[in-house]
């Protein structure tokens, strides 16, 4: 889904930490121009134990939650505000936007260690894999608004999702920068192959050079670009995760808009996918983007 002008009203889910003195999710709402329409669903997701617990609970965490939005609400936006219990926060999560309709998730980002990746999988990670809805993954970054937006695209697939998937990246960079009133970049990585001779013969077999390489990556930006302009293109050697991070920290980046194809059963349970590399070294927003079906 692309945030279109011509949709009268953007419907957004903002997670709520209670840990966060200060709502990041809210504060990028805030941050957008007025003539967006909001309409923000704030939710308070809270950890089962039992109906009992939860019922004794329940007021007390409506109550602060209708507090932490006062501010908002007071200076114009439409908000409305929802207590949940949940046993796998990543599944209610997406139970809650879909049976509201949203056409964002934001939820303040949360970075791990290897090691604690290893061992849980986060729900982050789990909420790039799963949810059907663009996710808005936000920074401690004060603002967004004026700073470069950084769309990571793949031209080595060759596949038509893929191929469709570049074009949903850079239509919704390109939108963000109108919204945000900043500039759009392009990049895609590579690594270079190793040179492998084969037992008994004389020569090495053939390898392209990286200057070869990057000269086939920028002609396939081009053709996804076509007379679409954009600030740089920055075809960078080394993982993509790596290379993603590595501009958006040279550009000083508010967003990086990067897509994920959805993943199910065992795939969807192997760790690699860029976009979560992108996540636990990003120090930027992260807005993660899926086919439209």
């Amino acid at each position: 889904m692309i945030l279109n002008r011509k949709t009268p009203v953007t419907k957004i889910l903002a997670v709520i930490d209670p840990r966060e003195s200060r709502h990041h999710a809210l504060e990028r709402c805030k941050q957008q121009p007025a003539e967006l329409d909001l309409d923000i669903h704030a939710v308070l997701f809270v950890e089962h134990e039992s109906a009992e617990k939860f019922a004794t609970i329940f007021k007390e965490r409506t109550a602060w939650l209708a507090e932490q939005v006062t501010p908002y609400i007071a200076d114009g936006f439409t908000i409305t505000c929802e207590v949940v219990p949940f046993t796998s926060l990543y599944k209610s999560v997406i139970e809650v936007a879909g049976k509201h309709g949203v056409d964002f998730v934001i939820k303040p980002m949360r970075q791990h260690s290897l090691f604690q990746t290893v061992i849980r999988t986060s729900t982050d990670w789990n909420l790039i894999r799963h949810c059907p809805f663009p996710l808005l993954l936000v920074s401690e970054l004060d603002s967004t608004r004026g700073k470069p937006i950084l769309a990571a695209i793949d031209v080595r697939s060759g596949d038509d999702n893929h191929d469709t998937l570049n074009t949903v990246v850079l239509k919704q960079a390109l939108r963000l920068s109108e919204v945000l009133d900043s500039e759009t970049h392009i990049t895609t990585a590579f690594n270079m192959p190793t040179p492998m001779a084969a037992v008994g013969s004389v020569d090495a077999t053939p390898y392209p050079t990286a200057s070869d390489i990057m000269k086939d990556h920028s002609k396939g930006v081009a053709e996804i670009l076509g007379d679409t302009k954009v600030a740089e293109v920055h075809v960078e050697e080394g993982s993509p995760a790596y290379a993603i991070n590595t501009v958006a920290n040279r550009i000083g980046a508010g967003v990086i808009v990067i897509g994920t194809v959805a993943r199910k059963g065992i795939k969807g349970a192997v760790i690699g996918n860029t976009a979560e590399g992108v996540l636990e070294a990003a120090k930027c927003d992260v807005l993660v983007v899926k086919l439209p079906e």
